[in-house]
């Protein structure tokens, strides 16, 4: 016999979750059961005033969340798969699956009874662009009430401002958490959706009243344009679906309860006084850019669209084969060629379909319509387009008007990214090999030296910007602080020759000058000084009296020199007289040799005038001049 096995006690994170989504389960049933009690004495009058009571789902919902700290429905059914061996977690799990079943049936019936008009074939599931036949609007003729201006206002105008602008539309008798739901998940990537130059709008429609009230709660926390589709023509253009069962699913109570617990942000119950029949409309989101004129050549990436070589190696054929083998072989031939043919079709084909789309753009410019790029209808409040269907319908449309593949955008973005990332000290780590400190989450390499940042791959020198919050390059700043020190070094090198060439040439004059004082004290003492003076030292005089006199200053130095010259001129000539005088006196007397002595002693060369020495040492000099 097989022994049974032992129910073990539960966890207390199974408890937990057994708890809670047990008690929610529960309320949402007792809140289900009063509203089929009311819709069964009147159905039309529940449908229009009485189907808000089923909003207190959000608390059930939200009390739920709070208690197993978790942020979404699909962090719940992870635990359910976490615990799918616990037979209480699985009949928690089946319990409120089974609630909210019978919560979408009740809703479904209600709509069935109370609108038999409505289309029974639409679907719960999404609808795509291809579902609905508006690939381009003419946005002038759809009119808006812009809630600030309260004026007469399109979409054309906002449609011009940006390459791509995002349309959200929800309806103002239902709380805004997708708009803010849709805000947040942009501001995460709000870096690369400015550089596409993504706009956005906010569409509503309601009562007056509830419309006032929306917007400005939405354009308070979103600082979007809001407007507002008074007269329904866009809606009715686009095509939003309806229904009860779409308003007031349980999808959207999750949603709500979940965003107001762990998000913390505020859901603002619905009006009380709507007609419920008459606004029953959800809404979705829109892409929509003007048409550019692209290439799909270019903007395609190269393998999507040529075609692969066939590197089969042909058989050489057996003449002596039978006739079924050649039966056979040409059946081959046959479905290789059908093969390569399809092959090249499915290489083709994207190429087809840019090409074709490309000429609707080319034809939608000429009419002056707007290209929806991207369609969402949602099923639901909270059934929301990715945020990585707008990213890509972005990139794509910047890519196409600048003639470039996504690829190519891409690898721009990343650059961009990697160099608005602020540098920190601490990331920075010391290569000895180098001597440069590299940063692994920018890639660049920082030199201590010249206190710039360098990136290898490209040669680069980057500097970081505060204000900008970018790095800018800094290879032209580099080249000019470069030159501006040759130059600075030139100029100094050529200061100094200068300076040393005037301090040699002022040496110069100076000596010269002190030679010609030194020379003119000595010529007026001394006859012989004098004409040494007048026949060596004047010569070099006469150049630097030239240079004295070529400047103003030296007018007066100048005429000395002139009057010095002068004076030594004619001592000069007088002492040239004595001494051939002396040399006559001389020859006639040299047979007496004790009176030419005496003569001599007698005789003094140059007569100082504070010369008192004795006679009997001046009689070997010459007569002095003019005696």
């Amino acid at each position: 016999m097989k022994r049974s096995k032992p129910e073990r006690e539960l966890t207390d994170e199974e408890r937990n979750v057994v708890i809670s989504v047990r008690h929610c389960a529960r309320e949402l049933d007792d809140i289900l059961q009063g509203a089929r009690r009311k819709a069964q004495s009147n159905a039309k009058l529940f449908s229009g005033t009485g189907i808000s009571v089923m909003f207190r789902g959000v608390d059930s919902y939200a009390d739920m969340y709070e208690k197993l700290a978790i942020k979404s429905r699909d962090a719940l059914d992870r635990l359910f798969s976490k615990f799918s061996e616990c037979e209480e977690v699985q009949d928690t799990q089946d319990a409120i699956e089974e609630t909210e079943g019978n919560w979408r049936n009740f809703l479904s019936n209600l709509d069935k009874e109370v609108m038999l008009e409505e289309n029974e074939d639409d679907k719960m599931e999404s609808s795509s662009k291809s579902d609905v036949k508006c690939n381009y609007l003419f946005l002038p003729s759809i009119p808006f009430i812009d809630w600030q201006t309260n004026r007469e206002v399109n979409l054309q105008h906002y449609v011009q401002q940006y390459m791509c602008l995002v349309v959200i539309c929800q309806p103002a008798y239902w709380p805004d958490t997708s708009v803010r739901w849709r805000y947040s998940e942009v501001l995460k990537a709000q870096c690369d959706l400015s550089q596409f130059k993504v706009g956005y709008v906010v569409v509503t429609w309601g009562p007056p009243d509830a419309v006032r009230s929306w917007s400005k709660q939405v354009a308070r926390v979103t600082k979007w344009p809001v407007l507002w589709d008074k007269s329904g023509d866009f809606r009715a253009k686009i095509g939003f679906k309806s229904g009860l069962h779409r308003v007031w699913a349980a999808e959207n109570l999750d949603f709500l309860g979940c965003q107001r617990s762990m998000h913390h942000r505020p859901i603002h119950p619905p009006p009380t006084d709507i007609n419920w029949l008459e606004w029953k409309q959800i809404g979705g989101e829109l892409i929509l850019a003007q048409p550019v004129l692209w290439d799909p050549k270019k903007t395609m990436r190269p393998e999507m669209y040529t075609s692969t070589p066939e590197s089969g190696i042909k058989r050489k054929r057996n003449t002596n084969d039978s006739d079924s083998n050649d039966d056979n072989d040409d059946d081959d031939d046959e479905g290789e060629s059908r093969n390569k043919s399809n092959r090249e079709e499915s290489h083709i084909s994207p190429l087809k379909a840019a090409v074709k789309e490309a000429l609707h753009d080319k034809e939608a410019m000429s009419l002056n319509q707007t290209k929806v790029c991207t369609l969402h209808l949602s099923t639901r409040i909270s059934d929301i387009l990715p945020s990585g269907s707008i990213y890509q319908a972005a990139l794509t449309c910047y890519a196409r008007a600048h003639n470039i593949t996504e690829s190519e955008v891409m690898d721009k973005i990343r650059r961009d990214r990697r160099f608005s990332t602020p540098p920190e000290s601490a990331r920075l780590q010391y290569e000895a090999t180098t001597g440069l400190y590299y940063d692994p989450e920018t890639s660049l390499y920082y030199d201590p030296v010249r206190g710039y940042f360098y990136d290898s791959p490209s040669q680069m020198y980057y500097y970081w910007s505060q204000s900008e919050g970018q790095y800018i390059p800094a290879n032209t700043l580099i080249q000019a602080e470069i030159a501006a020190a040759q130059l600075a070094q030139a100029t100094a090198a050529q200061a100094a020759a200068q300076k040393a060439h005037a301090e040699r040439e002022a040496a110069r004059k100076a000596a010269a000058c002190v030679a010609a004082q030194l020379a003119e004290i000595r010529a007026g003492k001394d006859d012989y000084a004098a004409y040494a003076y007048a026949t060596c030292v004047l010569a070099q005089q006469e150049s630097l009296n030239l240079d004295y006199a070529n400047s103003n200053s030296n007018t007066m130095q100048n005429n000395q020199l002139n009057f010095v010259y002068q004076n030594t001129t004619a001592a000069a000539s007088q002492i040239e007289a004595s001494l051939k005088a002396w040399n006559a006196e001389n020859a006639s007397k040299s047979n007496n040799n004790t009176s030419n002595a005496e003569l001599l002693s007698s005789k003094p060369l140059v007569p100082y005038t504070d010369d008192n020495t004795d006679a009997d040492n001046r009689d070997s000099t010459p007569p002095p001049p003019g005696l």
